[in-house]
């Protein structure tokens, strides 16, 4: 009875160990498959996912040569081959519809004064800017007879449709590199990309870490499945090379601005005419309001611009008699056409996105604790950055200004971001110097 009794205790627990190495081989046998099914991904030594998505796509993204008179080097000065020695840079761009129209970034071929555009098979055309959105950092070029060219057009994505954490690639011409695929996430959508040299910000960029260097300016950012989601523009960086945060203008914005380009060769953006800064916690007990008060503190209104028409002031500020300066009136925007806004980023995106210039827009703005409303009819954006506005209007600007932001208020510096340099590549050969006068 009692060897009876211990040989079923052993089949109990010989039966359950079996059950559970079958639970953990189980349990592995389908992490595996998962683990499997994301080497996909990446390649097993077939194929992979990111491959058949280069293929896809690789046809329909060119590398662009550009060539720039050089201002240091003498009118009448040739190189051993006889030949005027222009420096060629690099860029990428990628084909819009068939007949022949490329997509690049206006920084890319900006100052050029001769344009190659070459396709993955090494066919090579002459190119022509017809159309150019500074604001956006969008060019259009044309090509010249790609008639014998089978023309590969991308697939436009909606890019309102991506998430943080999504996979993209990125396809370009690092450093002159033709057809370079790296790979990373959408790591934030929504940025806002200062623009130094025009003075305006591009609103809704997606920030990726997908490694972008000079020369993939232009180049397409796309999904898994193939389509652009948005074109490489920008890098942050102290060096100018990849450091893990880039920058892509969302293809919405692509769609948008490209047909205005191909028609009239330029697009419009509208414009308010105003600068200003969130309102933080700090400022917000100064004036008086809630710490979590939401909305955007008016600093600067431009003379004779669309917000001024509309009513719309500048922080004002007066010093009193002891040397302290105190804050005369001030507006504060909490939402324009209703919907509430707590940065200038949220101002812009909106104009950018759901207004033209000539619409209308309702500012629901506090003014030393009164809520008012103000209607304002957007212009288009001026050829002249704001801050060149503001001191061409204001010729004595040295002098301290009534509306000026009080010393200890300071604006959050924005990081130094940087528009990726294209690769320089010189001509080799012998220079024969001018002879000194």
């Amino acid at each position: 009875m009692y060897k009876r009794s211990l040989l079923c205790l052993i089949l109990f627990f010989s039966a359950c160990f079996f059950l559970s190495q079958q639970s953990v081989f189980l349990s592995a046998h389908g992490q595996n498959q998962s683990l499997g099914q994301h080497l996909g991904l990446f390649g097993n030594g077939n194929a992979s996912l990111l491959n058949n998505v280069f293929n896809k796509v690789k046809d329909s993204v060119v590398q662009i040569s550009t060539e720039y008179q050089d201002p240091n080097f003498p009118a009448g000065l040739y190189d051993s081959t006889n030949s005027n020695p222009f420096p060629t840079k690099f860029g990428s761009g990628f084909i819009y519809d068939n007949s022949g129209v490329i997509i690049t970034n206006y920084h890319v071929v900006s100052s050029a004064t001769n344009i190659i555009v070459t396709f993955n098979n090494g066919n090579s055309y002459t190119a022509k800017v017809v159309g150019v959105d500074p604001y956006g950092d969008i060019s259009i070029l044309k090509l010249d007879n790609p008639s014998d060219e089978k023309l590969v057009p991308v697939t436009l994505s909606n890019s309102s449709d991506l998430k943080v954490g999504d996979p993209v690639l990125a396809i370009g011409n690092p450093y002159g590199l033709d057809n370079t695929l790296t790979f990373g996430i959408v790591s934030q959508i929504g940025r806002l990309l200062p623009n130094s040299d025009l003075g305006y910000s591009i609103p809704n960029v997606i920030q990726t870490d997908a490694a972008i260097n000079p020369g993939n300016s232009g180049g397409p950012l796309i999904d898994l499945n193939g389509n652009v989601v948005g074109m490489n523009t920008a890098i942050f960086s102290n060096t100018g090379a990849y450091t893990g945060v880039g920058f892509a203008i969302p293809s919405n914005d692509i769609v948008r601005i490209i047909p205005s380009l191909i028609q009239s060769g330029t697009y419009e953006h509208p414009w308010l005419g105003i600068s200003g800064s969130k309102l933080t916690p700090t400022l917000a007990e100064v004036f008086g309001l809630a710490p979590n008060y939401k909305g955007v503190l008016i600093e600067d209104v431009v003379p004779n611009g669309p917000a001024d028409k509309a009513g719309l002031q500048g922080i004002l500020i007066q010093g009193n008699r002891y040397g302290q300066q105190q804050i005369i009136d001030k507006d504060i925007i909490i939402e324009i056409d209703g919907k509430p806004v707590s940065r200038i980023d949220d101002i812009i995106s909106y104009l950018d996105i759901y207004k033209k210039v000539g619409d209308k827009v309702t500012l629901t703005v506090n003014r030393n604790g009164q809520i008012i409303n103000l209607v304002a009819t957007l212009d288009a954006r001026p050829d002249l950055p704001l801050q060149e506005i503001q001191s061409q209007s204001d010729p004595d600007n040295n002098d301290i200004q009534p509306n000026t932001p009080f010393p200890n208020f300071k604006l959050p510096e924005l990081p130094d971001f940087k528009l990726p340099e294209l690769p320089d590549f010189s001509i080799p050969g012998l220079t024969i110097p001018l002879p000194m006068h």
